[in-house]
C-alpha cells in the first residue's frame, strides 16, 4: 500500500503539464541527489542499528530500501552516471539479511558521489536530455523522497560537513570504483590493533588483459565497477573492500573466523560467475584467503602478503577458484 501511494504521487507529478528551464532541471537533479543522500545516510544508520537489534528498525529499513531502489531506477532512466558504491547502496538489500549489507566504507563513498552530483548537477545529466520529460521525472522522484522522509529530513547533511573532512573522504576513495583505495588500506593496516584477529581475502579478475584487448578499456572499466559492486554486496557489514590495484581487490574482515572468511570467499566466487561479458561468456575471479591466526606473524601486513600468495596459487592452479593459505606451503618472503 505504501509503495502504491508513492507511485500514485509520482504519476500525479508527471501528469502535470510543465515547461522546465535548464536551471530548474539542474535544481531538480540537485534535489534528487540530496534526497538520495538522505536515504543513503538513513539506511547506513538503520543497517548499523539492525546489526545489534534486528527488530528495532526493520519496517523503516524496508521503506528506505524500497525508496532507494526507485531513486536508482530514475537515475538509470535519466542516464545519470553513478559510481559502483552509489549503485550498491541504492540497490535492494540482499534477501539474506542485514549482515550482507554493504560495509560502512561503501556508504561513505556513495555519499561523496551524491555530494558531487549535488554540487555539479549539469555534469551528471546526459548531453542531450530531450524535452521536459527528464526534469519532470526527477521532480517526481523528489516528490517521492519528500513523501517518505518529510521536508525537514531533506536538509542536506553533507553540506554540514567541514570541507577538510570532504577532501579527506575523497582521498580515501578509488575514483573508478568508489571503493576504499590502496592509501586507505595502508592506513587501516598501520592503525589495526595487533591483538584483534582479522581475515584477508585477495581477489583478481581472471584474464582481465584479454577483456581490455577484446572489448576496449571503457568496457574494462565497467567490468571493474561491476566487480566492485558485486564484492560490496556480498561481504559482511563490517568488512571493507579495497581496490588494491588494477584488477585486484582486497577485502579485510575484522574478527572473521575461518568459516566466516570462507563463506565470504564462496559468495564472491559464485557471484562473479553471474557477470556476463559482451561476448556472452561469464566472468571468473581467483581468490586467496588468509587469517592472522594462520600465519607466523600476526600483523595485518603479513596477512595481506600471505593472502596474495594464496591468490597467486589459485591463478597458477587454473583460476576460477579459492585457495586458502593453510592449504599450501608458503615460502618465506
Amino acid at each position: 500500500m505504501f509503495r502504491t501511494a508513492l507511485i500514485a504521487t509520482a504519476l500525479a507529478v508527471v501528469a502535470t503539464p510543465s515547461t522546465v528551464a535548464a536551471g530548474a532541471e539542474d535544481d531538480a537533479v540537485r534535489e534528487l541527489a540530496d534526497a538520495a543522500a538522505e536515504l543513503v545516510a538513513e539506511e547506513q544508520t538503520l543497517v548499523a542499528t539492525a546489526a545489534t537489534d534486528p527488530t528495532a528498525s526493520t519496517a523503516r529499513l524496508r521503506v528506505v530500501d524500497g525508496t532507494g531502489s526507485m531513486v536508482l531506477e530514475q537515475f538509470d532512466e535519466l542516464g545519470v552516471q553513478l559510481t559502483a558504491a552509489s549503485r550498491a547502496v541504492l540497490s535492494p538489500l540482499p534477501a539474506q539479511g542485514q549482515g550482507f549489507a554493504p560495509p560502512s566504507q561503501v556508504y561513505d563513498a556513495a555519499l561523496d558521489d551524491l555530494m558531487r552530483i549535488s554540487a555539479t548537477p549539469a555534469a551528471a545529466l546526459p548531453t542531450e536530455t530531450g524535452s521536459n520529460g527528464p526534469a519532470l521525472g526527477l521532480l517526481a522522484v523528489a516528490a517521492m523522497s519528500l513523501l517518505v522522509l518529510g521536508a525537514a529530513a531533506l536538509a542536506n547533511s553533507l553540506r554540514r560537513r567541514e570541507s577538510d573532512d570532504e577532501l579527506a573522504a575523497m582521498a580515501w576513495s578509488d575514483g573508478l570504483t568508489g571503493l576504499a583505495n590502496r592509501r586507505r588500506l595502508d592506513h587501516d593496516i598501520a592503525s589495526h590493533d595487533i591483538d584483534d584477529p582479522v581475515a584477508v581475502i585477495m581477489v583478481d579478475v581472471d584474464n582481465f588483459k584479454s577483456v581490455n584487448d577484446r572489448f576496449g578499456h571503457q568496457e574494462g572499466d565497467e567490468i571493474l565497477r561491476r566487480v566492485a559492486s558485486m564484492l560490496s554486496a556480498h561481504v559482511r557489514y563490517d568488512d571493507v573492500v579495497y581496490r588494491y590495484g588494477g584488477e585486484e581487490f582486497c577485502i579485510m574482515l575484522p574478527g572473521a573466523t575461518e568459516d566466516d572468511a570462507r563463506g565470504v570467499a564462496d559468495r564472491v566466487l559464485e557471484a562473479a560467475r553471474t557477470i556476463v561479458l559482451p561476448d556472452q561468456t561469464n566472468l571468473t575471479i581467483s581468490v586467496g584467503v588468509a587469517r592472522t591466526d594462520d600465519v607466523e606473524a600476526t600483523d595485518v601486513a603479513t596477512t595481506v602478503e600471505t593472502a596474495d600468495k594464496a591468490l597467486i596459487a589459485a591463478k597458477t592452479a587454473g583460476r576460477d577458484r579459492i585457495v586458502d593459505a593453510t592449504s599450501i606451503e608458503l615460502s618465506p618472503a
